[in-house]
């Protein structure tokens, strides 16, 4: 069965997450975090890469468990803001991340700078993203962060960090699609109507590629191939149609942890039929080798046009 799409982030790993620097996703609405200073319109490379270099380091001291380290990336008073909560102090920081392990003894981080902010003399500020896992087989969590840098006796510590979570997009529970279905039509005008095709992997898995097949009783038969991408910077899913009439559409994929929905805005190949549609077309596990898909909320042209009727699918061996 399909597990929840979308995790909530690990209640304590996202405070300590106040590094320097992340694995990013960054959100289609990006979190708001303060803000400031002269963009690094001439990408300051060497300043970059120091800041790089850095989160880094941060996180290979997060993942050695390597609290000395880890807290000399942090000032005497430095200050970690997440959900409306404070963490103030080297010692406290440390403290937390230790707490950390206590729950998750094989968390691991990943951190990236994506972005700098020259302030003055001695002072950056820092945009990025970290990604923790409780254990080398459960998934990423991420979280957005923006900190301020400091140089203190020629070595860069983070003097405040804010981290606001980010959905995490995967496609690592659809795996369960992957493979050949066909459906049949059994009343109404789908009375007769055989649709079969495949899913499967691309990209080492950053894809889902599903062709289809969709043969009425009568007229000619339409084929469409549709793409899922995970895009972790925007933490969504995001899909695109493309039909054989010259149709196409694209979207969102959410879900609630059971249906997986498929927002659409589309266009009809022949414009004298409209110029927009709109539907979510819903899918709904059964089993391992079964699923419902039905399209609803359909407009054309803002015009509201009735629910199709479900399929349901089958694997084929």
């Amino acid at each position: 069965m399909l597990n929840h799409f979308f995790r909530s982030l690990l209640p304590a790993a996202s405070l300590l997450l106040g590094t320097t620097g992340v694995h990013a996703q960054e959100p289609a609405a990006k979190p708001k975090l303060p803000s400031g200073g002269k963009p690094d319109k001439n990408n300051d490379a060497p300043l970059l890469a120091e800041m790089r270099e850095g989160a880094k380091r941060y996180a290979e001291a997060f993942n050695q468990q390597d609290f000395k380290s880890l807290g000399d990336q942090w000032t005497s008073r430095a200050e970690l803001n997440e959900a409306g909560r404070t963490i103030i102090g080297r010692e406290a920081i440390v403290q937390f991340v230790r707490a950390t392990f206590v729950r998750a003894p094989k968390a691991l981080m990943e951190a990236q700078v994506d972005e700098i902010r020259v302030l003055g003399a001695g002072t950056v500020r820092v945009n990025g993203s970290i990604r923790v896992r409780e254990n080398p087989e459960a998934r990423w969590i991420t979280s957005r962060f923006e900190s301020l840098r400091v140089k203190e006796d020629g070595v860069w510590r983070i003097a405040s960090s804010t981290v606001v979570g980010v959905p995490d997009a995967s496609l690592e529970d659809l795996g369960w699609l992957v493979g050949k279905w066909k459906a049949e039509g059994t009343e109404g005008e789908d009375k007769g109507l055989v649709v079969e095709g495949g899913i499967q992997k691309m990209l080492d898995g950053k894809l889902l590629a599903v062709h289809l097949r969709r043969q009425p009783k009568e007229g000619p038969a339409v084929e469409s191939i549709q793409i899922l991408h995970a895009d972790r910077r925007a933490g969504q899913i995001r899909t695109w149609i493309f039909e054989s009439t010259g149709g196409r559409a694209e979207g969102l994929i959410e879900s609630d942890g059971h249906t997986l929905n498929s927002v659409l805005v589309g266009r009809p190949a022949d414009p004298v039929v409209g110029n927009q549609t709109a539907s979510v077309q819903v899918l709904t596990p059964v089993s391992q080798d079964e699923f419902i898909w039905q399209p609803i909320e359909r407009e054309l042209d803002g015009v509201r046009l009735p629910d199709q009727k479900p399929l349901r699918f089958r694997r084929q061996k």
